[in-house]
């Protein structure tokens, strides 16, 4: 629990409510509770908090409208930034239009006709604006037969021609426009704002440029002078009136530079204080270690420890070995051996009296590393339980009096292991895989589990260093980037869907000389909605077609755990020669043996998904194959299967789906309990992202409370944005 040591009150901000503040041991104060601006109870000046009907222009009818859009004050609408912007050339009256010119105007339908005379078919429009009628005209147009009709007013962007007296555009563009659109007098770089269709985007700029200059003291500035300079960033000011207004495309480039630096400021600087405090008021048990009981537990691996793998040991063991909480993120590609890295801290737990919990995102990859461990501990003293939401009863509550007395030492686990009537007697370390498929309040449940355990995340979807210093602020990095011995690169081939038989002989050769197979489909079960081949369907084509004679077996999500773990169990002791699955086998599964996997509709899937699935095979010493199997409609789909077969790096393929995909494939912002950035975009900000993290990490060097006068309203700003939440973002 938090003790809140002092109270103190930032005098430049002249607040009505008191700022509760936390000093750490270092005798450091950080703010930790929320606080209210006096000025927002003021009569007749507009605050954050000033209601929409009470800004110029907002009746109570788009007061609603903006409601259902979240933005119900002034603050918010200040904060509703466009996503993108137009360049307007001044409109025309239709008299006045000149030819061979691009111009635009305005006017309402009047008439409409759809001409299907071959081989050109049209649709024709006239338009009427009072001056003159000008005549639209749409090559193979049909489909704008329901889209523009009489009675629409519309603005159309083309090259005028005068055909037969009368003045005519062919293919323009156009867009329809409410009535009290304003006339586009003088050409304009005009912001397009998310809308809807009860508020227009030319509404929406309307209403935040006539109140614009009385919002503008709601804006503060964060930061002091030196660092606005040495970044070249525009003022907080400057920021908010070119983004709303910007007179060019350089002013709004320049006016979202700085938003998005600020919100990556707050990110890192939330993340950074978070730190410091957990740091002050958390002992971790110390986890001591010698020369003897590393050759102990060394002795249960069937193999060398690899370079990489020692190296990751060695940075875990320093942590483990001091007071601190260890908050560490262990990272490697599929196959270099993570698992055995964290079974060995897990036993270093074990062996100073310590319980451990493993939290996996599945009831598939819990019970592989179940079967797993279970297997390098047999014969020892180690008591391994696993606890899913299929656990029985019965057995279950016998497994929750002897975790709750001590007498299990690792439990192995989904979310089963957070729920309310689990106890630990002394949780000493706590593993997650794969932590961005598992929320953040989950990690926090397992992580207070104990007083203050110490945390190791692993994840197999290699993650981009700028990423991960910024994400995981205060995680220490250690990361596996070497295969264990013998291991052989994966060959990695993509085949047309007229080249399956081809591909579908080789997974028989294979079998015929002892080797085993995935075939990964995209669905459990066909419906009307999709022709994705699914795994039901695909396991009765192929048990009596291309692959009649072979033992095939069948994996999926939706199946009974006992199902999947006697499937998995057959599988592993080669009683079945193909297993045909979904995404389900993604992670975890481990069968040396199996050495082909075949993804079905590849196109459908992400490049770190395919990559995951990919490394269910090389995990042998035999040469490994993966066929992607996909006709791929699209170029980028083209360009992800291309990838596959040209890199076979983890840590290559994350950056190129960071470029192709954006972060969201790794983790969001929500799973860690951050704020979502209105702006930001990592996949095209790194570099700004990566000066906001050293900045950030300066500023607190050189203002460690936040108390120098230019930061008052940075201050306000991180209470507002984390509140108390800011220890769940340190979760993970």
């Amino acid at each position: 629990m938090i003790s809140y040591l002092n109270l103190y009150v930032h005098e430049s901000l002249q607040l009505t409510a008191t700022h509760f503040f936390f000093r750490d041991s270092t005798g450091i104060t950080y703010l930790v509770a929320k606080a209210q601006d006096e000025s927002s109870s003021q009569t007749g000046v507009i605050t954050r908090q000033t209601l929409l009907n009470a800004l110029d222009g907002v009746s109570p009818k788009r007061g609603k409208a903006f409601a259902e859009i979240g933005v119900a004050n002034a603050g918010q609408l200040l904060d509703y930034f466009p996503r993108a912007y137009l360049y307007e050339s001044e409109e025309k009256h239709i008299n006045a239009l000149l030819p061979d010119q691009v111009q635009v105007v305005r006017g309402e339908v009047v008439a409409v006709d759809y001409v299907s005379t071959r081989p050109r078919p049209r649709f024709e429009a006239t338009i009427a604006d009072g001056s003159d009628r000008l005549a639209l005209v749409f090559f193979n147009g049909a489909y704008l037969r329901g889209k523009i009709r009489p009675g629409l007013i519309i603005r159309v962007k083309g090259a005028v021609k005068v055909f037969r007296n009368i003045p005519q555009m062919a293919n323009p563009k156009w867009e329809v426009v409410a009535e009290e659109t304003e006339r586009v007098e003088e050409s304009r770089f005009r912001p397009i704002y998310p809308a809807t269709a009860d508020l227009s985007t030319d509404t929406i700029h309307k209403i935040i440029s006539n109140n614009l200059e009385a919002m503008m003291p709601l804006v503060h500035e964060w930061f002091g002078e030196d660092l606005i300079k040495r970044r070249s960033l525009y003022s907080r000011v400057d920021a908010y009136r070119a983004i709303h207004c910007p007179k060019d495309e350089n002013q709004a480039r320049n006016a979202r530079r700085r938003l998005v630096y600020d919100e990556f400021m707050l990110m890192q600087l939330g993340l950074a204080i978070g730190k410091k405090m957990r740091e002050g008021r958390l002992t971790a048990p110390v986890l001591r270690i010698d020369k003897l009981l590393d050759q102990r537990i060394r002795k249960r691996f069937p193999f060398e420890l690899t370079e990489a793998q020692q190296g990751a040991i060695y940075e875990i063991l320093k942590d483990v070995q001091a007071a601190l909480p260890m908050n560490r993120l262990l990272q490697g590609d599929v196959g270099s051996g993570k698992t055995v890295v964290a079974l060995y801290a897990m036993l270093v737990a074990v062996a100073n009296k310590m319980q451990s919990a493993l939290l996996a995102p599945t009831e598939v990859l819990a019970e592989q590393h179940f079967l797993t461990i279970q297997n390098m501990l047999r014969d020892t003293g180690v008591r391994i339980e696993l606890f899913t939401g299929r656990t029985k009863r019965g057995a279950k509550n016998q497994l929750l009096a002897d975790l709750a007395a001590g007498r299990i030492h690792l439990a192995i686990g989904t979310q089963a292991l957070v729920q309310d009537d689990i106890e630990f007697a002394n949780l000493g370390l706590v593993v997650v895989d794969e932590q961005h498929r598992l929320g953040v309040n989950q990690r926090a449940a397992l992580k207070s589990k104990g007083l203050a355990p110490h945390y190791l995340v692993m994840t197999a979807t290699p993650i981009p260093r700028t990423l991960a210093l910024s994400y995981f602020a205060d995680f220490d990095l250690s990361t596996i980037n070497h295969l264990p011995p013998g291991r052989q690169p994966i060959k990695t081939e993509w085949y047309r869907s007229s080249q399956a038989m081809v591909a579908y002989d080789f997974i028989r050769t294979q079998i015929k000389v002892g080797r085993q197979a995935y075939i990964v489909v995209p669905k459990v079960s066909d419906d009307d909605k999709s022709e994705l081949k699914s795994v039901q369907a695909e396991h009765d084509r192929l048990s009596k077609g291309v692959l009649s004679g072979l033992k095939l077996g069948m994996l999926h999500g939706q199946m009974p755990a006992e199902d999947k773990q006697s499937i998995m169990m057959q599988f592993r002791n080669q009683q079945i020669d193909v297993l045909i699955a979904t995404t389900v086998i993604e992670v975890g599964i481990d069968v040396p043996n199996a050495n082909v996997i075949l993804i079905d509709n590849a196109d459908r899937f992400g490049l770190s998904q395919l990559h995951q699935l990919r490394g269910r095979v090389g995990r042998g010493k035999e040469q490994s194959h993966c066929i992607l199997l996909s006709d791929a409609p699209t170029e980028s789909s083209q360009e992800r299967l291309r990838a596959m077969t040209e890199t076979v790096s983890g840590f290559d393929i994350a950056e190129l789906d960071l470029q192709l995909r954006g972060p969201g494939e790794f983790f969001g912002t929500r799973q860690h309990g951050l704020p979502e950035f209105k702006l930001a975009d990592m996949t095209q900000e790194l570099d700004l992202l990566r000066k906001a993290r050293e900045d950030a990490l300066e500023l607190l060097a050189y203002d460690p409370k936040l108390l120098k006068p230019e930061h008052q309203y940075l201050v306000k700003a991180l209470v507002e944005k984390f509140g108390d939440t800011i220890l769940l973002a340190q979760v993970g």
